[in-house]
């Protein structure tokens, strides 16, 4: 997690790259603030949702996609046990206020790190220029201790 324009991205394709190198299979859970859809007007699988069908997959040979209506909240995690049982490490990018353990991402930024608002539940720092005094802190390009800080903290093998 971390603040507009922080690196996020950057870093999470980086480990998704380290973590397949390592034979490890990752999923990923986006958060997004703005409501989004895959799906468009006119399209049968929009019409199936319009008809009243909870869940629609759409599918081809190569990619599928489940567009689903979250009516109970479920949680990240609770998506992740339930679609992602493949995965060997779910990343969850976002979710601020789900209550789990969290690296924040820190860059430039006018705004203040997340870490100083009181943020809970940060366990790390990413950054090439903010130190904390009490927290595990990596310099953004050293993947392989930001990923073996994660394999140690978060991955049970």
């Amino acid at each position: 997690m971390g603040r507009t324009n922080s690196g996020k991205t950057t870093l999470i394709e980086r480990l998704i790259d380290h973590f397949n190198q390592s034979g490890l299979k990752i999923a990923i859970i986006k958060h997004m603030k703005h409501r989004f859809d895959i799906d468009h007007p006119g399209k049968d699988s929009y019409r199936y949702r319009e008809a009243g069908a909870p869940m629609v997959m759409i599918t081809n040979d190569d990619h599928f996609a489940l567009v689903a209506d979250n009516d109970r909240m479920l949680s990240p995690v609770a998506l992740a046990e339930r679609y992602l049982g493949e995965a060997d490490l779910v990343i969850i990018e976002g979710h601020k206020d789900v209550r789990l353990p969290k690296i924040e991402v820190i860059g430039d930024s006018e705004e203040p790190p997340l870490i100083e608002s009181g943020m809970e539940g940060i366990v790390a720092i990413v950054s090439d220029s903010y130190h904390h005094p009490s927290l595990p802190c990596f310099n953004r390009d050293d993947i392989e201790a930001i990923a073996a800080f994660i394999v140690s903290e978060f991955i049970v093998l």
